[in-house]
């Protein structure tokens, strides 16, 4: 059974991605990686753990794991059910990103 909650921010992220790529590509490719990502979520919620902590970034006690081929780090706590925290292009400053987050 897939377990896994998405914080506000990270609801956000998705759907910043979804217009992005619909915008720059079409809805169908948006909506073809919008479905990969869910998959990547319910799979973490199956083998939570997956990924590596990364104290270089940020001091919040969460995970990143790669959504391949897609260059997308979904962030998340490890825990029941998975809280999915964030989802954020690998180009993007993501210790700024999520500084800016743990102020809010």
């Amino acid at each position: 059974m897939n377990s896994f909650v998405l914080s506000p921010e990270a609801e956000e992220d998705i759907f910043e991605i979804w217009s992005y790529l619909a915008n720059e590509v079409n809805v169908e490719f948006a909506d073809q990686i919008d479905s990969n990502l869910f998959d990547a979520f319910a799979h973490l919620s199956r083998n939570p753990g997956l990924g590596h902590r990364r104290q270089d970034l940020t001091s919040i006690p969460v995970l990143f794991y790669r959504a391949f081929p897609y260059q997308y780090m979904i962030i998340y706590r490890p825990r029941t059910p998975l809280e999915i925290v964030a989802l954020l292009h690998a180009k993007r400053n993501v210790k700024k990103t999520l500084k800016n987050r743990e102020t809010r």
